[in-house]
This record gives structure tokens, sequence and C-alpha cells, in this order.
């Protein structure tokens, strides 16, 4: 059971130590003194220095309600303790020289020299303690039974009490440690020369000086420059010197840094395994930060890997799309193993990232139609603005001749995003193209080639992709085989009056009456597989496709 006393109820007492307070009676021609261990006794609760009766008293109506509410909780829970503003944390402590007239359990503090012993079995720890540095106190006292700290590191505003034995796992405790310790025994060491020097008696007493300071605490002092550390992080850090299966509440770049300032080499390589374990949309960009911080070229290329993946089909929906810098998607943008349904979901996705670099204080992602309604009632180009010189790089690195859809087109005008010179060049292409039958003007196949994509888990049997290109219709089938968990990949050309050609594309759109087409085409396969990510690909393909059933599907790939 958790008890939140609150701080207000003592503001105005002052507490004094060794205090004992004393209730005096008079009787005829007597007056004497009564011990307050009798009937009362006033010992400090926390940090409000409340009044503990042995009795209950008939006019406390607030005492008898959390006497009410504390029965009620004890008859649910079988183990029960307390959590105050103290440090030390006071514990219910339950034995037969409770007052039996009160119903509530007495409160022991854990450092009371007759109790120390039992209460180190029965104290019970919670981890929801309400800050880091509790958290850490309760795990080392809990740990080493109590035993007074060796040394007390200062950082972070907070004082850690450390002890010896856990030192050895961390490089920069164990410097900082060695050398503290070292000044100190020069200091005593001159101190005990000038009080020998001063008087031939002083020998005994700068021997009791010596003694008297080496039982002190070693003060270690350590500056914290990094802004990712913080106390959750420290606390974690170090309460792992403890307890080597403690887990924190998140693993990213704070752990991260907090192991690196610690010189914690085995935390450091555990937290960059969880974190290349653990990338997601709500993650990519700070891991991938870390990783550039600390030089991490697995980390870092795992985030350029699951943006490669996923950019498209996952970071789009996610409000931590805005922390994406610009150079990191520009390289994910140019990068070969872009996964992309189509060239238009790219676009949509560069969209609302400009969106929320625009809108930084936004804290949800945009609906596609407010990115538009936004771009759209600019009276001047974007791009042509002060302000959108610096994004030219990145809507250059889109492949945007390969977004045929008239309403796709049409938002492309509308927007005010792309000059008029781009959008020219865009419609010049198209009808170029399919003024000359379907050829395409293509120099660079793998920066300009038109990208499709599906995706498909393991319970599938078979998925396939409908594609129009310029009168031209093809299917892109996956087929599983067998019961095994490989798959088959091939493109078919599809016949105008072919049932898999959708209904409205066979009426809207134009049709090739040519018998074949040359088509050069590259399929590549990404699966996760036994932990990691593995790629197939057909390579460069050039074949003739014909209306005939023999000339009309591709070579099968697995």
């Amino acid at each position: 059971m958790h008890i939140q006393w609150s701080p207000s109820t003592g503001k105005n007492m002052t507490f004094r130590p060794n205090t004992r307070s004393v209730m005096i009676t008079t009787q005829p021609n007597t007056t004497r003194n009564v011990s307050a261990r009798s009937l009362c006794q006033r010992t400090q609760a926390g940090h409000t220095n409340r009044w503990q009766l042995a009795g209950a008293l008939g006019s406390d109506l607030l005492g008898q309600a959390q006497i009410q509410r504390a029965e009620e909780f004890a008859n649910k829970s079988p183990e029960r303790k307390i959590k105050s503003a103290d440090p030390m944390a006071l514990h219910w402590h339950e034995d037969a020289t409770s007052c039996p007239q009160s119903p509530l359990p007495r409160l022991v503090h854990p450092l009371s020299a007759s109790r120390r012993t039992r209460l180190c079995k029965d104290v019970t720890w919670s981890s929801k303690l309400h800050t880091p540095e509790e958290r850490f106190h309760v795990l080392s006292r809990k740990v080493t039974n109590n035993s007074n700290p060796d040394a007390v590191l200062e950082c972070l505003g907070v004082r850690w009490e450390l002890h010896c034995a856990v030192l050895s796992s961390s490089d920069t405790l164990c410097e900082l440690y060695t050398s503290s310790k070292r000044q100190r025994d020069v200091q005593l060491h001159e101190r005990a020369v000038k009080a020998s020097r001063a008087s031939s008696s002083a020998h005994g007493k700068g021997l009791v000086y010596r003694n008297w300071h080496l039982s002190g605490l070693l003060i270690l002092r350590l500056p914290v420059k990094d802004a990712s550390i913080n106390k959750e992080a420290l606390s974690f850090a170090l309460r792992i010197l403890y307890d080597p299966e403690e887990r924190p509440d998140e693993w990213g770049e704070a752990v991260l840094s907090a192991a690196a300032l610690l010189g914690m080499s085995n935390l450091f390589q555990k937290c960059l395994k969880k974190m290349m374990a653990d990338i997601s949309s709500s993650n990519v960009c700070s891991f991938h930060q870390a990783s550039c911080k600390f030089k991490e070229t697995f980390l870092q290329r795992a985030c350029e890997r699951w943006l490669e993946l996923f950019f498209v089909t996952e970071l789009s929906s996610h409000i931590k799309l805005k922390d994406l810098p610009f150079d990191l998607l520009l390289k994910t943008l140019r990068s070969p193993r872009l996964f992309a349904p189509n060239e238009y979901e790219v676009l949509r996705v560069v969209l609302y990232w400009l969106y929320l670099q625009l809108n930084p204080l936004r804290q949800t992602p945009p609906a596609h139609s407010t990115v538009i309604t936004f771009f759209s009632r600019e009276t001047t180009v974007f791009l042509e603005l002060p302000q959108g010189q610096k994004y030219i790089t990145a809507f250059q690195a889109l492949r945007m001749h390969g977004i045929t859809e008239w309403q796709h087109l049409q938002e492309l005008k509308n927007i005010r995003v792309l000059p008029e010179s781009w959008l020219l060049n865009i419609l010049s292409n198209h009808y170029h193209t399919l003024y000359s039958g379907g050829d395409m003007i293509v120099t660079d196949f793998s920066k300009q080639a038109m990208r499709f994509g599906m995706m498909l888990n393991q319970e599938q049997e078979c998925c396939t992709q409908t594609i129009n290109l310029y009168g031209f219709y093809f299917i892109l089938q996956a087929a599983k085989m067998g019961q095994s968990n490989t798959y088959i990949f091939s493109i078919e050309r599809l016949r105008h009056w072919d049932p898999a050609v959708p209904q409205s594309s066979a009426v809207s759109h134009p049709y090739c009456m040519r018998a074949d087409r040359s088509v050069r085409f590259h399929i590549t396969v990404q699966s996760y597989a036994n932990g990691e990510w593995q790629e197939h690909s057909s390579g460069t393909v050039n074949q003739h496709f014909g209306l005939c059933k023999r000339l009309s599907r591709s070579k099968s790939c697995s």
C-alpha cells in the first residue's frame, strides 16, 4: 500500500531533534512529569514531523478516515508498504511491540539501530517509485543490505551514494575514485606533517585526526555536458552496477550517452543491440542521430535500411516524420532500394514532411486534404521563394515522370509547389511517350525507372498488382510454392479484356494495340528472415512481351 504524505501538513512545525514531548498533570499539592513513551511520542514521518499518538482520538475525524481506508486496502493486499517524502522511505512494520490500542501499525525508520537487521528482510520495493533517485537508492540499499557507502557521486544535481564493490564495472567511476582517494591521502599526509612540526606531543592527535578523515565519504564530481543525459538514464546506468538484470523504461540515446559517460562498455554494446532490434517509426530518427553522434556505423546502417523499407509505408503516417533531417531524407530518396507502391506515394510523403517543417508546432500527423489546402492557397510557387530554395534538391530526387494518373497530375498543378517549367517538362514527356507508342526516354535506368511495389506477409498464398503504363497493362505476381516459405515472382502482360484489368482503367485509360512491347525491368524482393533483412534480385532484364500466352509472361524468379 502506498500512502502519500502531504508536505503542507507540518509546514508550520519546527523540527527539534532530540526533543521529547511531556504531558503535565496536576494534583493537589503535587506536580509531576509523565514519560512521553507511555502516552504519546513525537517522531519524524518523512519531512512532515507529524505527531504519532499511542491511542486513537475520538475527535480525529481525518485520522479515522485514513484508518478505515488502510484497513480496507489491507484486506486486498497481503503486502503493505508506505512511501513518503523521506528519501529513506519509511516502511510498515508490525510486531508484538506495537500498541494494542492503535488500529494502525507503527512507523519504524529503516535506520533504527534496534530494527535495522529485521527491516532488511521485510522491505518490499516497487519499481514504480516516483523519482530516479529513489529507485537507485532503494535498489542499492537492498542489494548491499543497507551497508554504508564508500563514495558519493555528485552529478546532475543529485548525490548518488556508491560502494567500492560495484565501481569496477565503470571505468570513469574507478578513475574518479582512485584520483580522489590519492588526492585525499596527499592532503592528509601534508596535514600530519604540519601537525608533527608544530608540537612534539601532536603525533597522537595527528593519527586520530587522520583516521577520522579516512572514514569519511569520498566526493566524486562528474560534470555532464551532453544534453541527452537525464536523471532517469543516469539512474538506470548506476542501477546496472548493482543489478545487471535491471531494465530501462526505454532504450535510446539517453542510455547510450550515460553508458559512454560512465565508461560502461558492456552496457553500451547491450544498448546498441537493443536499439538495432527495436527500430520503429517513433525512434528511427533519434536512433540515427545517436549513431552519428557515437560513429556507430552498424546502427546507422540499420536505421537507413529501415527507412528504405518503411519510409513510405509507415513513417509517412507518424508525427516523428518531422524529426527526419533533410540530409537523411535526401539520402533515402536517392537510394535505389527505396520501397514505394508508386511514385505518387513518394511525392505525397515528401509533401507531408515539408508541411511539418513549415508547421513545427503541430503534434499530430496531417490529413492529406490539410496538406493540399495548405500548399494550394499560396499565390507564388513555393520552390521559387527564398525559404523554398533549400528544398529543391529533395524534389529533384523524385521520379515525378512516373506520376501518370490524371488526378495526381491535376493535384501537382494545384498545390503551387513546383515551378511551371517542371510541370511543363513532366507533361511534355508524357505526351511524347504516348505519341511514340509508349517508348520512354530513359538515359539512366537505375535513377529513372518507374517503381511499383507490393507487400505480403507469410500467411498469404498469392499477391498481385496491376500496372498501367502508357496503354500497356501488366500484372506483378507473387505466388507461394507448396508448403515451403519460398515465393516465385513474375510479370505478365494483360490484354485489354482481361478480368484483372480494372473496369475504370479500361474505360478512362488509353490502350495500345501493338502486338509486342520491349520492356526493361528489375524485380527486387526484400524479406525478413533469421533476424535480418535479405535481398533477392533478378537483375536488369530486357524482354519482349507479346499478346500470345507463350510471350506474355516473364521468367519466374524466387
